[in-house]
């Protein structure tokens, strides 16, 4: 048996933006849940994404054939650890408590940076590798699960323009939020191209 690590980070990371983005934060939005979905299964092309499919190629496929069971086996392994990573982050590792809390593990307070830099690795995945609407979902999607809108520019405009608003603020927010969530797109493309 030889293991694809291209397809099982593809596993890890769709099912990573199925827990964060559709069944975190969409609440019961089924048009933009499906949406998400279709993006992440694009981006995330030969990859399963969710156990369902991973079974049906089982139980359809050879049932004899024990390669089969052990790459699928294998994808439903990957399936869970990017959930996990999904509920890890948006549990803070357990400190905010949800219907699906991790329980208490450890703190840590860069939890915020590291949702940016995730954020940045599933926006550059699906920019890299789908159309312009699946990105802009995926930057909405994104940018509701994080609790921040997209509109650095024009915040920054604003400011600019004399609106009264804290310029220092908006800078920050520009500054910091572009480069966390680059930092997170050239993560996601490393991590490709060593694979």
């Amino acid at each position: 048996m030889e293991m694809d690590n291209k397809v099982m980070m593809s596993e890890v990371g769709g099912a990573f933006v199925v827990s964060w983005l559709v069944l975190g934060s969409m609440g019961s939005d089924g048009l933009m849940a499906g949406l998400v979905l279709a993006a992440a299964m694009t981006a995330m092309a030969g990859a399963h994404i969710l156990p369902m499919f991973t079974w049906m190629t089982i139980m359809t496929g050879d049932l004899g054939d024990q390669d089969n069971w052990m790459n699928n086996g294998m994808r439903l392994v990957a399936q869970v650890v990017g959930a996990l990573l999904a509920i890890l982050l948006m549990t803070e590792a357990g400190e905010i408590e949800t219907g699906y809390a991790a329980g208490d593990m450890w703190s840590f307070d860069l939890w915020p940076a590291l949702t940016m830099v995730a954020a940045g690795a599933v926006i550059g995945t699906i920019h890299s590798r789908c159309d312009a609407w699946m990105t802009a979902i995926a930057v909405v999607m994104a940018a509701g699960a994080l609790g921040m809108g997209v509109g650095g520019a024009h915040d920054m405009a604003s400011c600019l323009m004399g609106d009264s608003g804290n310029i220092a603020n908006a800078a920050s927010t520009w500054i910091v939020d572009g480069v966390m969530v680059g930092l997170g797109a050239m993560v996601a493309t490393k991590i490709d191209e060593n694979l």
